[in-house]
C-alpha cells in the first residue's frame, strides 16, 4: 500500500507539472491499474478488513482527486476528462465487498481471480469454479459499463 501512495503521489506531480498528452495518458493507466488491480492483485489482501479500510482511503482520495481535476483544460480530452473514471472506485470496492460476501453465502469459500489458461488462481493456488467465472464477469461488466457511463457523462456535459 505504501507503493501505492508513492505512485498516486507521482501521479498528482504529473496532473500538476506535466504537458496535457502526459496528464491524459497517465490519469488514463492510473485509473484502470488501479480498478482492475483490485480485482486482480488485490483480492486476497481486501479480504482484510484493515486493508480494505485503507482502500476505501484510496478511493477518497480518487473522488478528491476528481474534484481537483474535473475542469482542467489540460486533461480534457475528445469525450470528456477522464478523471470521471476516479468516480467509479468506492463503488467497485463496495461491488468487491458484495462478490465477496455472496461468494461465501454460496460457495463457503472467498472467490478467487480466474487464471489465464484455466489453471487455479495465481495466490492460493485453488480450483477456480463456475461461480469464480461469473464473479469475474459481474466485476469486469461493471467496470466496462460504469466506466462507460462516467465517459458518457462526462461527453454530455458539452
Amino acid at each position: 500500500m505504501l507503493l501505492y501512495a508513492i505512485v498516486t503521489t507521482g501521479v498528482i506531480l504529473v496532473l500538476v507539472f506535466s504537458n496535457s498528452e502526459t496528464r491524459q495518458i497517465t490519469i488514463i493507466i492510473y485509473i484502470v491499474m488501479s480498478q482492475l488491480g483490485m480485482y486482480f492483485g488485490l483480492y486476497t489482501s481486501i479480504r482484510n478488513f484493515k486493508a480494505y479500510l485503507l482502500w476505501l482511503c484510496f478511493g477518497v482520495m480518487h473522488l478528491i482527486l476528481y474534484f481537483c481535476f474535473r475542469g482542467n483544460p489540460a486533461i480534457k480530452m475528445y469525450r470528456g476528462n477522464p478523471t470521471a473514471g476516479l468516480l467509479n472506485t468506492i463503488v467497485l470496492l463496495l461491488l468487491f465487498q458484495f462478490l465477496r460476501y455472496l461468494s461465501l453465502k454460496f460457495q463457503n469459500r472467498e472467490f478467487v481471480a480466474p487464471a489465464r489458461g484455466g489453471g487455479p488462481d495465481l495466490f492460493e493456488n485453488k480450483k477456480v469454479t463456475f461461480a469464480d467465472f461469473v464473479i469475474f464477469v459481474i466485476y469486469m461488466g461493471s467496470w466496462f459499463g460504469l466506466t462507460m457511463l462516467s465517459l458518457s457523462m462526462q461527453s454530455n456535459q458539452h
